[in-house]
């Protein structure tokens, strides 16, 4: 593989670049590239893409119906689903199989009636043996006039965004997927396969990789929020090694995949690395939030059709620490069914119920990120760490074992799962049993966390003032700090709709304070 050496090239330069920038500023790539203050105005994407999502890789509206309900019934919440390939009479038709998904309207709004999300795949090719492709042909409606090109799932022709009156063709076709309410597409990787035009062109001229790309992702995005509103979202490849060579290509900007998803890797601990390469990748190019199937979307080189139990729990729990959770591929998914005495779901449901509680941490540092141009996952020194915003240190275990060195960046982090545990700068090597996982909040810290209704503001005091900035959906949010000094510990917030309590963590010992009603701001000291 020509280009191998580029993929572990590309992280360790990240990786660099937040360690070098650490030392000179003190605190990390943030302070780096300037830490103006939270706007706290409301982001560009819903709170609900940092929800567990769950999807299969050839389902139908009954299966995946009784797989959300499997998982609900284990107390296991699930957000969102995606609709993946096949779930179409053809690829890009846009009308439901009629064996598979012959009720998909009804069923959109049913599971929107229990409060989940759809996502539906989709990409810019329309397969030669698709219903609407002799249309498209006989109108001009393609690149290089018709010419059809092999990918992965068949052979078709990229609709030319360059004519306007194929793009208004196409929405038409969207349309009959977006009249159903769905709230976005998981747009797939086919368009790097129109470099096998070798000389891609319309009317207008030859027609780059790099312009059609931007092309075809942003007309997914832009005409889906055009038509339903700006709750909708796309998931697509922020950043990744797609062709299997080494070479990390970049397919979406950041201003439009803000639910990214790392592509296809291998049921194996090689899988969940690359995972993470890509993961890091996306960091790169500075996208707010991605996350990468539990897992592994495949059998690869083991020949494992499902993954085995370490390399999912280890991945599961990785997936609960990214900006996104999401669950599906090729071979078993549901962690009930891998194995026989239920730790793989208990596990699965301790990190899941974990992820939803920190989302309001995650979407608050996602859009702090976004204003500065830093991602939420943020590559840092020692063998695939790396920040989850500013002040959660995440170290996922990538191989067999439950040993994990560790590389403690400066200041004091204390292990989330057993707070008498702290460490300070340096390497260590320590153990994590399989319902552990390695993750240490900054001392000095404030997390918002979430549970029944409740926002539970947990501080982990150092002396002087900490602000944290804690964002809302479509309206502005608030702020939260702290002043420790010789005077004791005063907590303050600006408005907020939010039921709120209070828990200081002080030398393991914890605080808690029902605060209740914040409408009017808050001032308390401890």
């Amino acid at each position: 593989m020509i280009f191998a050496f580029l993929y572990p090239f590309s992280r360790a330069v990240t990786a660099a670049v937040v360690f070098f920038t650490s030392i000179f500023s003190g605190a990390g790539l943030a302070a780096a590239l300037g830490n103006a203050p939270p706007s706290l105005q409301p982001p560009e994407w819903p709170v609900w893409v940092h929800e567990h999502w769950v999807w299969e890789n050839e389902g139908t509206q009954e299966s995946i119906t009784e797989m959300v309900e499997d998982y609900r019934a284990l107390g296991i919440p699930v957000g969102v689903i995606q609709i993946d390939r096949p779930w179409a009479t053809e690829c890009n038709t846009f009308i439901p199989d009629p064996e598979r998904y012959p009720d998909l309207a009804e069923y959109v709004s049913k599971w929107h009636g229990m409060d989940i999300r759809v996502l539906i795949w989709a990409t810019s090719v329309v397969n030669e043996n698709a219903s609407n492709f002799q249309e498209a042909f006989d109108k001009g409606y393609f690149l290089n006039n018709g010419k059809t090109v092999k990918w992965w799932a068949g052979k078709g022709a990229f609709i030319d965004y360059d004519n306007p009156e194929a793009v208004a063709w196409w929405h038409g076709q969207m349309d009959k997927i977006l009249d159903m309410g769905v709230d976005g597409w998981k747009v797939d990787g086919a368009d790097i396969h129109m470099l096998k035009l070798v000389l891609p062109w319309n009317k207008k001229g030859p027609v780059s990789w790099t312009k059609y790309k931007k092309q075809s992702y942003g007309d997914f995005f832009y005409y889906t929020r055009e038509k339903l509103g700006k709750d909708r979202v796309i998931s697509a490849r922020p950043a990744n090694d797609m062709l299997d060579i080494g070479l990390p290509l970049q397919f979406t900007g950041r201003d439009i995949n803000f639910a990214g998803w790392v592509g296809d890797q291998d049921h194996s601990w090689e899988g969940l690395r690359a995972a993470l390469d890509s993961l890091f990748l996306a960091s790169l190019h500075n996208h707010v939030s991605s996350g990468s199937d539990i897992g592994g979307f495949r059998s690869g080189k083991t020949g494992a059709y499902d993954p085995p139990k370490d390399v999912f729990i280890r991945w599961a729990q990785l997936g609960a620490f990214c900006p996104i959770m999401e669950n599906g591929g090729g071979g078993e998914h549901r962690p009930w069914m891998l194995d026989g005495s239920g730790e793989t779901a208990a596990i699965y449901k301790k990190f899941t119920l974990l992820h939803h509680a920190l989302i309001p941490y995650i979407y608050s540092q996602a859009a702090y990120s976004y204003e500065r141009r830093l991602p939420m996952m943020r590559p840092a020194a020692g063998k695939y760490q790396y920040l989850l915003g500013d002040d959660i240190l995440v170290a996922p275990m990538v191989e067999e074992g439950n040993e994990r060195k560790i590389t403690f960046p400066t200041g004091e982090w204390i292990y989330m799962f057993d707070e008498t545990k702290t460490y300070t700068q340096g390497v260590k090597t320590l153990t994590f049993p399989l319902d552990e996982f390695p993750v240490f909040i900054r001392k000095g810290a404030i997390i918002p966390m979430e549970a029944d209704g409740i926002t539970t503001i947990h501080i982990y005091p150092v002396n002087g003032t900490k602000q944290f900035g804690l964002y809302e959906e479509n309206k502005p949010g608030a702020m939260l700090s702290y002043t420790l000094d010789g005077n004791g510990l005063v907590f303050k917030s600006t408005p907020t709709d939010r039921q709120l309590k209070l828990c200081v963590h002080s030398d393991g010992d914890v605080k808690t304070i029902d605060i209740g009603d914040a409408t009017a701001g808050v001032e308390i000291a401890v």
